[in-house]
């Protein structure tokens, strides 16, 4: 026989509903403003705009984000011949050396959004299994 669970007032769950109920409470509560930002920094990081024809080996394509720093920065670069360290490209990503300060700020920006949405559903998938396992039997508990 089934083992019925009550969570926030709703009874009558079994335990894969009972963990449905918690991931969505979970995700509901953790989504927020921020992010919205680390979703806006990914495609803003995206190569999407054409550009001119590129020497070898490099990425088709540039970032609205590229365009924006290279211009509000003027093009400036780092001083003496420092190259900043920068991924690019998606699948699978390149490391690549530049000098240019708003191109570093740009290829890092879908990094940081990436590594915050990657921290979010780790935190998420983290807080709805402690939740689960609290609640329910040993015998259904996940890990």
């Amino acid at each position: 026989m089934a083992r019925i669970y009550c969570y926030d007032g709703d009874c009558g769950l079994t335990a894969n509903e009972l963990l449905f109920v918690i991931a969505t409470e979970v995700a509901m509560d953790e989504f927020g403003l921020d992010d919205a930002g680390a979703a806006l920094a990914i495609v803003l990081g995206a190569n999407i705009i054409p550009t001119r024809t590129k020497p070898g080996g490099a990425i088709n394509n540039t970032s609205i984000m590229s365009i924006v720093m290279r211009r509000t920065l003027n093009n400036r670069k780092f001083p003496g011949d420092f190259r900043a360290p920068s991924l690019t490209g998606w699948f699978p990503p390149h490391l690549r050396w530049t000098r240019s300060i708003g191109g570093f700020i740009a290829r890092a920006t879908p990094v940081i959004g990436w590594s915050y949405t990657a921290y979010e559903l780790g935190k998420i998938g983290y807080v709805t299994v402690n939740t689960y396992n609290s609640i329910v039997d040993e015998q259904d508990q996940v890990f």
